[in-house]
C-alpha cells in the first residue's frame, strides 16, 4: 500500500518551482516528475498567500513524497484555513505515479493533518461530474458524495464530505 509524507510547501519551494523544475529538484534533493504540476496556475497564487500570511502555510499547498523512496509524487492541500471548522482538500498526482494508491494515501494524510490540528470537524472536496477516478479516491478515503453543485466556470461538480477521525 502506498504511503505519502506531506511536506508543507514554503515560499522557497514555490519560488524555486516558478524558476524551473530543476531548481525545485535541487532544493528538495529529488527529481520533479514530468507533467507536474498539472495545475501550475495555483503556484503563483499560493506563493502570494504564503508571502503575506506565512503562518497559514499548513492550510495551503503540500508536496506529496513517497514515504518509501522520498520521491515527489504530487501535490495538493487545503483551500485555506478552516471556516466553521471545515476545510476543502484538493490533490494531483504526477502522471508517472498515478494508479498506484498515492492519491488515496495523500487524501488520507491530509485528513489526518486536519484532524491533528484540532481546528477541523469536517473535510470537503469537489470533483467534476463524471470523474470516476477522483470519486473512487475520495470513497476509499472515507468521503461520501453529498450534493451536486453548479459552478459558473466548471459546470456541474460533485460535493464530497467526511468527518475527521475522532469525531
Amino acid at each position: 500500500m502506498a504511503r505519502v509524507r506531506l511536506l508543507t510547501a514554503t515560499a522557497s519551494h514555490l519560488s524555486a518551482l516558478l524558476r524551473s523544475p530543476q531548481d525545485l529538484s535541487a532544493l528538495l534533493g529529488v527529481p520533479v516528475p514530468a507533467g507536474w504540476p498539472e495545475f501550475p496556475e495555483a503556484v503563483p497564487a499560493t506563493l502570494r498567500i504564503l508571502t503575506e500570511h506565512p503562518e497559514q502555510g499548513a492550510w495551503w499547498m503540500h508536496l506529496f513524497l513517497d514515504d518509501a523512496t522520498g520521491r515527489l509524487v504530487g501535490s495538493g492541500g487545503f483551500a485555506g484555513p478552516p471556516v466553521d471548522r471545515t476545510v476543502e482538500v484538493g490533490y494531483e498526482i504526477a502522471p508517472e505515479h498515478r494508479r498506484r494508491g498515492f492519491a488515496t494515501a495523500a487524501v488520507r494524510a491530509l485528513v489526518a493533518a486536519a484532524a491533528a490540528s484540532g481546528e477541523v470537524d469536517r473535510v470537503v472536496a469537489h470533483t467534476r461530474d463524471g470523474d470516476e477516478r477522483s470519486g473512487g479516491v475520495l470513497r476509499a478515503a472515507g468521503f461520501a458524495q453529498v450534493a451536486r453543485v453548479e459552478h459558473p466556470e466548471e459546470g456541474t461538480l460533485l460535493r464530497w464530505e467526511r468527518g475527521v477521525p475522532g469525531e
